[in-house]
């Protein structure tokens, strides 16, 4: 927690291990997932979100907040990502975009996961499981 801030008037805090820990919580707890401008640790979780998304790990939506066009160039680079073949057309729909806190909640209500199938989660405590007695 030393390199983040935490505060105790912002709803409930989580202290976790890693970032994996982190993501999982997320993951497990999360409605939906909005990631507003920040920097490296944002752009991070918003693709690991978006990746689980793609495996059918999840079927919640995911979105960014692109305040003043902060994510234009990274929206162009998921479209250019499809030109060039290495993202699917239908891989590109899963981040969804807008300008606006209200535009983006109104395009998540009406979000349809792509994929047929979410990973069971029994699925994930095993894998938890595993990683937990892992040696790095």
């Amino acid at each position: 927690m030393r390199s983040e801030v935490a505060c105790k008037t912002v709803g409930e805090l989580r202290v976790v291990t890693d970032m994996h820990e982190r993501k999982a919580e997320m993951a497990r707890h999360a409605d939906a997932f909005i990631a507003l401008p920040g920097g490296y640790g944002t752009l991070e979780e918003l693709l690991e979100m978006t990746t689980w998304s793609q495996l059918g790990i999840h079927d919640k939506p995911v979105g960014l907040l692109n305040v003043d066009g902060y994510y234009d160039a990274l929206l162009a680079l998921f479209d250019k990502g499809v030109e060039e073949g290495f993202i699917k057309p239908s891989s590109r729909h899963i981040i969804l975009s807008a300008t606006s806190a209200k535009e983006v909640l109104c395009e998540m209500e009406d979000f349809e996961p792509i994929h047929e199938k979410v990973a069971s989660r029994q699925s994930w405590e095993i894998e938890k499981t595993r990683l937990s007695y892992r040696k790095f």
